[in-house]
């Protein structure tokens, strides 16, 4: 029961079943740059043009890709102008 003695108005469960990922709304953009990444040889970057980000804000997408990149252990370092977001692995 709550505080006030009225029915709680939410459920619990164990903490084993709460889910431990995060599923984004960034994600699949995430994943497609850390996939070219993957792909790119050594002292290349990616210049992603803005407007391929859509109406997210550049800075929760650098948030995401860092996330991302701790994960996998990668070292990335980005850039941006007023026209390409440009993403590249640390030498």
């Amino acid at each position: 029961m709550s505080r006030d003695g009225n029915k709680p108005q939410f459920e619990a469960i164990e903490r084993k079943a709460v889910p431990r990922t995060r599923r984004g709304k960034h994600r699949s953009l995430v994943e497609q740059i850390l996939e070219e990444l993957g792909a790119l040889r050594a002292r290349k970057a990616l210049k992603i043009p803005r407007t391929a980000l859509g109406s997210a804000k550049l800075e929760h997408i650098r948030a995401a890709l860092s996330r991302a990149s701790a994960r996998q252990n990668l070292d990335l370092a980005t850039s941006s102008d007023d026209e390409y977001f440009y993403v590249w692995r640390q030498d």
